[in-house]
């Protein structure tokens, strides 16, 4: 009897183990597909305090506290009544049409070019649209850097931007490489 109780105990394992396997392949299916623009600008804050952290500026002060020189700008209901969101939106002609999910996050001051944007198009055919009117985005943004600061100049000539899906990301940072990972990761 103990060694039926075994076998039947094994079985149960065994099947339990298979399927959860199987959900779980499908849940990150399913999040990899339902990723949300703010999901992948956290993580991208998230990069940013730790960079922060590890050139030496942390004073033992909060996330939120290390971001305070950083606005983040929710394009979808972007007001033009903050100046520069209205010169962004008039610079770029972005169409918030075109836009299910789209966020800003940029320097504040005026000697750092660090902007990045994740945009999700309602659909993928719009998505090279939106890569467009970043790309005015970035050749403003080269205009003005070339003449200003050098090594914000150097920043902004490593710019990435790239479609993934009905994905966009424009990024203007020091660490590029890792931002870019993390929207590979999360849009793949």
């Amino acid at each position: 009897m103990f060694g039926m109780f075994i076998c039947v105990m094994v079985i149960f394992t065994l099947v339990g183990c298979s399927g959860t396997g199987s959900n779980d392949d499908k849940k990150d299916e399913a999040a990899t597909t339902e990723v949300s623009v703010k999901d992948i600008m956290d993580s991208v804050k998230g990069q940013i305090v730790q960079d922060i952290k590890d050139a030496g500026f942390d004073d033992g002060q909060t996330d939120e506290e290390i971001l305070q020189s950083y606005t983040e700008t929710n394009l979808v209901n972007a007001k033009t009544d903050n100046p520069m969101t209205q010169i962004f939106m008039e610079r770029t002609a972005l169409d918030k049409e075109l836009l299910a999910e789209g966020l800003m996050f940029n320097s504040m001051f005026n000697t750092n070019a660090d902007e990045i944007i994740v945009l999700k198009a309602k659909n993928e055919k719009d998505a090279e649209t939106l890569k467009a009117s970043l790309q005015k985005e970035l050749d403003a943004q080269i205009q003005t850097w070339e003449r200003y600061l050098p090594d914000q100049y150097e920043k902004v000539k490593n710019n990435v931007l790239k479609t993934t899906g009905n994905f966009v990301l424009y990024v203007t940072y020091d660490n590029v490489d890792a931002v870019e990972q993390i929207f590979d990761e999360k849009v793949k």
